[in-house]
């Protein structure tokens, strides 16, 4: 594993250590900054063992870790060993592997097995991955010539699905460079040239250390839906003398460019990833009505995204402050991209997905300052339909489903009545007790919903498969859901406690989208309503054999 990435990974696993479950993110932060602190003055290798060893054995953080790193997550029972010395102190001692091994990670394995049947099961074709061949390390100030497009595990396969040429636009957002031919490449992908590549040059911008860890990030869309993300570290050197010292090839994380899944894309699509600092984010846009500026924005926070986020849950704080806050931390240029697109669309409402690195900030609550419909609420989910995605890792893949069943429905549920989704449904009703819900997980049903007083979902999450539609109806993660297979996912980021989880089902397995049904009834209840937030495609739809009464 290569040091520089390992490195660059674990400050963004500490930069979202607070929206992680559990108690163990202060410890792991106490004890991970000093490691962090050490890159650049102790030995690469060791410095990198060392946090390895450390991060594997707190389960959501080593998820995580993994994630960014394209790779999946070994036993926890067995973390990583790493040297001891003057690089801080790694974990060791009785008991340390028992606590790794967290129901976490059993429920994560018990999903890994489920989804490596099902895809064992028939014939899969093979999506391309995405292709960043650059070198190892940079000086600043030089020029490197960076290669982007489409390369292939699998001889012969054809990545557009065998349909007509597909022009694939590849977004390249680099921390630290510059790029004087421009940040977009539009590459077309057909039978003679099923792999398109394309050469860009970038140039090191002058930095204060010896030696930065930076990334290239690549984002692929066709006619305006991303299709594909990948992500490549490399270092930046001040000095040619220190040249030779990490000239390994360092591995693409991503997903796989899915050309043959590109159907009806949002009508915005906002690209959020991290910079190299805390707090520091990057916007791009896709849209299929606009040819979008290739430059991306930057956004400070002024703290980390997920002290921002936890400031903004705040129960006290109104949602008008709370959208007020997240508004002016948008950059300029989606405002701008939004109010071109609705003026073009209308009367139609827009779509908006955020791909997001970050899973912290709740940007669809953000305060519209001129609405496109003065009658509703000014919350860009009351005036827009709006969706998003976690982005960075081989999970979940791109673009998001925009099909899903709705033929059976589960909910966890403590109570001692039945839950009115019970005899509205045909629900059938899961104990939160652990063993029921592993059961209920062996063979998921299409829907699953956590009432209140069943079990932390966070936790939960993981071990979700067959690409269930996941409600929540208290506060929770549902990233984990997302990244265990769900193919959407409703919750609120602070307690909401209306009454609309009935009339959501209702309409949604009807046939109505999710996200257009919640965008709705957040008019309802503005003062509370918009905290629910819907993570999927704008555009997904429940299929149901028989009609709801």
């Amino acid at each position: 594993m290569d040091p520089v990435a390992v490195m660059r990974a674990a400050r963004t696993v500490r930069d979202e250590l607070g929206g992680m479950p559990g108690e163990p993110p202060a410890e792991l932060r106490a004890r991970l900054d000093p490691l962090l602190a050490g890159e650049g003055t102790q030995p690469p290798e060791p410095l990198a063992e060392a946090v390895i060893a450390l991060v594997s054995q707190y389960g959501p953080a080593w998820e995580r870790l993994c994630q960014l790193l394209g790779q999946d997550a070994p036993p926890l029972e067995e973390p990583p060993a790493a040297s001891t010395g003057p690089l801080g102190r790694v974990p060791s001692g009785p008991g340390a592997a028992e606590r790794a091994a967290s129901v976490i990670g059993r429920l994560t394995g018990a999903f890994r097995r489920r989804r490596r049947q099902g895809e064992g099961s028939g014939a899969r074709q093979a999506s391309p991955l995405p292709l960043i061949e650059a070198p190892a390390e940079v000086v600043a100030g030089w020029g490197a010539e960076v290669e982007v497009g489409l390369t292939t595990e699998t001889a012969g396969a054809a990545p557009y699905g065998g349909r007509e040429p597909v022009e694939l636009d590849i977004q390249i957002v680099a921390e630290g460079f510059e790029a004087p031919g421009g940040w977009r490449v539009r590459l077309r992908a057909d039978a003679a040239s099923p792999y398109p590549r394309a050469k860009v040059g970038l140039v090191a911008t002058a930095q204060e250390q010896p030696v930065t860890a930076r990334q290239i990030q690549v984002v692929h869309a066709v006619r305006g839906q991303v299709v594909g993300f990948g992500v490549r570290a490399l270092a930046v050197l001040d000095s040619p003398g220190l040249l030779g010292r990490d000239n390994a090839p360092h591995p693409v994380a991503g997903t796989r460019v899915r050309i043959a899944e590109a159907g009806q894309a949002p009508d915005v699509t906002a690209v959020v990833v991290h910079g190299d600092r805390p707090g520091r984010l990057w916007w791009t846009y896709q849209s299929p009505h606009f040819v979008t500026p290739d430059q991306a924005e930057v956004c400070e926070l002024g703290v980390r995204a997920s002290e921002f986020g936890r400031g903004l849950a705040e129960q006290s704080l109104p949602l008008e402050e709370v959208g007020s806050r997240v508004a002016a931390r948008i950059p300029p240029g989606f405002w701008e991209l939004l109010n071109a697109v609705a003026g073009r669309i209308a009367p139609r409402r827009p779509s908006v997905l955020f791909l997001s690195q970050e899973p912290h900030v709740p940007w669809d609550l953000a305060v519209l300052q001129h609405p496109f419909d003065r009658s509703l609420p000014g919350f860009l989910n009351c005036q827009a339909v709006t969706g998003r995605w976690p982005l960075g890792g081989n999970r979940p893949e791109l673009p998001p489903p925009a099909r899903a069943g709705g033929r059976g429905m589960a909910v966890v549920y403590g109570g001692p009545h039945p839950h009115p989704l019970v005899s509205a449904f045909g629900a059938r009703q899961v104990s939160p007790a652990l063993g029921e819900v592993l059961a209920l997980l062996g063979d998921p049903p299409d829907v699953v919903h956590f009432a209140t007083g069943g079990p932390a979902p966070e936790s939960l999450g993981r071990g979700m498969g067959g690409g269930a539609f996941v409600f929540l109806d208290e506060p929770g993660d549902c990233q984990p859901f997302l990244l265990a297979g769900a193919c959407a996912a409703v919750a609120p980021f602070r307690p909401v406690g209306d009454g609309l989880v009935e009339e959501f089902h209702r309409r949604a397995l009807a046939g109505e989208p999710p996200a257009e049904v919640l965008r709705s009834l957040r008019c309802v209840a503005p003062a509370t309503a918009p905290a629910y937030q819907f993570f999927g495609n704008p555009w997904l739809t429940l299929e149901r054999d028989q009609p709801v009464a």
